[in-house]
C-alpha cells in the first residue's frame, strides 16, 4: 500500500475532516470495544486511540494509537494488518460516506517525547537555568 501524506498537518484540519476524523475515530473505538476485529491481542488488550489524520478527499486515514503495554508496538501493527480488512468493512457498516477510505495504523510515539522532555526538564542542569 503506498504512504500517503497530508496537505494539512494536525491542528490544521478543515471543519469537513475534523467531523469526519471524530466519526471515524468512534467508529474505530466501537470497533475494538465490541471485538469485531478477529483478533486477540486488538480485542483483548488496553489500547488508546490519540489521533485520527483524513485527507483533504476524505479517501485515506491515519489512525495514531498508543497501546498499554508500549513493548508489543509490533505486535499491534502486525494485528492491525491482519485486521485491517475487517476494521474497514465494520467502520464503512457504521459510517456514511461516499467513500469507505483506507486505513493505515501508526504508532503514537509523541509520550516517548514527552518522557525525554521530562527527563531533560529534570536534569540538574536545566534545574539550574531555570531557578536564575
Amino acid at each position: 500500500m503506498k504512504n500517503f501524506s497530508f496537505e494539512l498537518s494536525r491542528g490544521k484540519s478543515s471543519q469537513r475532516q475534523m467531523k469526519v476524523q471524530e466519526i471515524l475515530r468512534a467508529a474505530l473505538v466501537e470497533v475494538l470495544q465490541r471485538g469485531l476485529t478477529k483478533e486477540p491481542l486488538l480485542d483483548n488488550e488496553m489500547i488508546t486511540i490519540n489521533h485520527v489524520d483524513v485527507s483533504p478527499d476524505l479517501k485515506h486515514v491515519k489512525f495514531f494509537f498508543l497501546p498499554f503495554d508500549e513493548k508489543k508496538k509490533e505486535d499491534f501493527l502486525k494485528a492491525f494488518k491482519r485486521a485491517n480488512k475487517v476494521i474497514r468493512k465494520a467502520i464503512g457498516e457504521r459510517v456514511h460516506l461516499k467513500y469507505v477510505p483506507t486505513i493505515n495504523f501508526v504508532f503514537d510515539d509523541s509520550i516517548t517525547e514527552v518522557r525525554n522532555l521530562d527527563k531533560i526538564f529534570a536534569s540538574k542542569k536545566v534545574k539550574k537555568d531555570i531557578e536564575r
